[in-house]
């Protein structure tokens, strides 16, 4: 599990600018940060998912999630998937980013 009282945490300008000023928009990418920190990766493959539970288990290297965009929320929104990224497990302060792939 990742603790996010530790860590920084960003949002790519695209992101924030699809979520400013929408609260249910906001509101869904705090829930994906929940999910995120409780180790529920969204849709990730097999590979990432292993990758995901090595990092935590040695508490080293970064993880990965990705959740589909609700189509009620998706106006204007460049991506299907928001991904959420934790980085440099074993470097705390950790930095969590959220960002569409195609900010990545």
């Amino acid at each position: 599990m990742i603790d996010l009282c530790n860590a920084r945490v960003n949002a790519s300008a695209t992101v924030h600018g699809w979520a400013a000023g929408h609260d249910y928009r906001c509101a869904w990418l705090v829930e994906c940060l929940n999910r995120h920190t409780a180790d529920d990766w969204g849709d990730i493959d097999p590979h990432d998912q292993a990758a995901n539970t090595r990092a935590i288990t040695n508490s080293d290297g970064r993880i990965i999630s990705a959740y589909p965009v609700p189509a009620h929320l998706a106006g204007g929104n460049p991506d299907p998937t928001v991904w959420i990224i934790t980085d440099d497990l074993d470097q705390p302060p950790t930095t969590t980013t959220v960002l569409f792939p195609s900010d990545y």
